[in-house]
C-alpha cells in the first residue's frame, strides 16, 4: 500500500492504517515535511515524523530521504516562498 502526502496525516491517523494492516502487507509512507497543507501540523508534530521516529528500531521498516523538490520548479519556488 502507497500513503502519499503523509506528511499532512497526525500521529493518530496514521496508527488507524497501521494498526489496519493485515499479515504480508507493506506500507510505504511518502511525504514532504515541507509541504504539509494543514493549520494544526508542523514539521514536528505531524504524523509522518512521527512514524518515522518510533519504527527507526522496528527491523522490518527502512527511512529514505530525499534532497530537492522533484516535481517542478513552480512546486519548488512555492515551498520556498509560501
Amino acid at each position: 500500500m502507497i500513503l502519499d502526502e503523509s506528511q499532512n496525516l497526525t500521529a493518530s491517523q496514521l496508527k488507524t492504517i497501521i494498526t489496519r494492516c493485515g499479515e504480508g502487507t507493506k506500507l510505504i509512507c511518502s511525504g514532504n515535511l515541507a509541504q504539509i497543507d494543514s493549520n494544526y501540523l508542523s514539521a514536528v508534530t505531524s504524523g509522518l515524523t512521527y512514524i518515522v521516529e518510533k519504527f527507526k528500531n522496528f527491523s522490518g521498516s527502512a527511512t529514505i530521504n530525499l534532497d530537492g523538490v522533484v516535481r517542478s520548479r513552480l512546486a519548488e519556488f512555492a515551498e520556498e516562498q509560501l
